[in-house]
């Protein structure tokens, strides 16, 4: 699940990194540690709600499983429900 262990845990922003190239930039120190932070927990937000594509995967595969499911069903059902007008049909062709 998007957030759980794996990938995002290794991620990080590197504030400190990112002040200081702000600073080199001219910007106050102030300045540049405000948004560093800010762009830090930007970053913590956005990598929250990434996805694998082990998890994208995983999901397909369950929702197209249970689609495949529901295709069976109505398979039966057509099915039933050509047996049952047409046997009758042929019952009564044969014998009459």
């Amino acid at each position: 699940m998007p957030g759980e262990g794996g990938i995002y845990g290794r991620l990080a922003f590197d504030t400190l990194q990112c002040g200081r190239k702000l600073k080199a930039a001219g910007l106050t120190e102030q300045q540049a540690d405000a948004l560093a932070e800010i762009m830090a927990e930007a970053f913590v937000h956005n990598v929250d709600q990434l996805v694998t594509k082990d998890y994208l995967d995983a999901r397909l595969d369950a929702r197209f499983a249970e689609v495949e499911g529901k295709f069976r069903l109505v398979y039966w059902m057509l099915a039933v429900i050509i047996a049952s007008t047409t046997i009758p049909a042929l019952h009564s062709l044969l014998a009459g």
